[in-house]
């Protein structure tokens, strides 16, 4: 027992020493995203218009309140109608009765007249129901104009168009979550809504080439806690409206945010910050690893030189020649013997190099082979690594590929 206890902590020991010679280097560079509609150079000028479509909202509530009052009065009507013949006839009978009741007042023994039961009468239509709705406040286009800014392109007249549809808050639902016991019980409260907005882009010679509305899905406001239920209430019952006009500031805000990003992610040439590892290796059984640094230095130039220009043309000769130094190494590549220099472990991660580097190369097949070869090589570095460029790598070449 002693002994496989000990063979397991050796044989742990050496798996966890030859196991340490990666060294993760991530290093941080800009580049600039190609958009996923190419809109020409000429027509990269833009005006913003800005609907309000919570105008017709508001409109569409007025005329859904005057409809219910107007239904409202008709129901009484016919209730006031219903119960007044209810009450003449209860009438009727009162005074037929009192007649006997007099008439009887004479007699020595009157015959028995039980007085009438009052009637029952229908229940009359609640008009407490009819509430004045909380109609959206006005948006000036000003505050549109200062949060939207497509990257690369100028706002001005003469161009193309960007229309931006300001819609109205909608299926406002307030849901509370109950948290802690005893003393330490909270009530956490949370509003959920829907605020779109729709968003066109047209050019004089494509006309539209962009129509999208903006989160339609719900979104959710963070309220307050409440050490009682009926704290909140209170609240409610005396800042409803004021609520209101504070979740509205705050949903068009973040509106109008994601609508620019949108806009940018789709039209814009955004200048972005790419962030991943560029592995070396660490010193290993003796082994000379003096050119994996000296091709991580050049790789690390050539990166460092893709954010100067759109084609990356001012990295190409760096990217190269880092391309080669890894290529060269990789020639040595012994994936069987883990005591090797360039072991199975050492030769996933040159392949994640090598994959960074074509990429930016825009040789997008062989991009793929390093990936897969990395992602499927049994070194969990190399396959989480893989399998966590595979997105970034797939969004950028489908946006090249509107451009070439």
């Amino acid at each position: 027992m002693k002994k496989t206890l000990l063979f397991i902590i050796i044989s742990f020991i050496v798996s966890f020493s030859w196991g340490q010679n990666i060294d993760d280097n991530r290093i941080s560079f800009s580049f600039t995203q190609y958009p996923l509609i190419n809109i020409e150079e000429d027509f990269r000028t833009y005006e913003i218009r800005v609907e309000h479509g919570y105008e017709q909202s508001n409109q569409d509530s007025l005329t859904l309140l005057e409809a219910k009052k107007e239904q409202y009065a008709r129901t009484y009507t016919e209730y006031k109608q219903r119960r007044d013949q209810i009450e003449i006839a209860y009438l009727k009978r009162l005074a037929e009765w009192q007649k006997r009741e007099n008439a009887n007042s004479t007699t020595q023994t009157p015959p028995p007249n039980p007085k009438p039961k009052p009637p029952v009468y229908p229940t009359p239509p609640d008009y407490s129901s009819i509430l004045n709705p909380i109609l959206s406040s006005s948006f000036t286009d000003a505050s549109t104009n200062q949060v939207i800014n497509i990257e690369g392109f100028k706002k001005g007249l003469g161009g193309s168009i960007l229309t931006v549809d300001i819609q109205a808050i909608r299926n406002i639902r307030i849901t509370m979550k109950k948290s802690g016991s005893g003393a330490k019980t909270k009530y956490k409260y949370t509003c959920e809504y829907q605020l779109p907005i729709v968003v066109r882009f047209e050019t004089p010679t494509n006309g539209v080439v962009l129509e999208e509305t903006v989160l339609q899905n719900t979104q959710s406001y963070q309220m307050k806690k409440y050490k009682s239920q009926y704290e909140f209430d209170v609240y409610w019952l005396q800042n409803k409206e004021q609520f209101y006009r504070e979740l509205e500031a705050y949903a068009r805000r973040r509106a109008l945010n994601e609508v620019n990003t949108f806009l940018n992610d789709q039209l814009g040439y955004v200048v972005k910050t790419r962030s991943t590892e560029i592995y070396a290796v660490k010193r290993f059984k003796g082994y000379d690893y003096s050119d994996f640094n000296h091709a991580h230095a050049t790789t690390v130039t050539a990166l460092q030189k893709v954010g100067n220009d759109m084609e990356h043309e001012s990295a190409i000769d760096d990217l190269e020649k880092a391309l080669k130094e890894w290529q060269a190494i990789l020639y040595e590549s012994t994936p069987s013997d883990k005591k090797a220099r360039v072991n199975k472990k050492v030769t996933a991660v040159v392949r994640c190099n090598i994959a960074e580097i074509l990429f930016w190369l825009n040789r997008f097949e062989e991009v793929r082979t390093e990936v897969n070869l990395a992602e499927n090589s049994g070194v969990m570095k190399a396959k989480n690594h893989a399998r966590a460029v595979k997105n970034f790598y797939e969004d950028q070449e489908r946006r090249w590929y509107v451009f070439h």
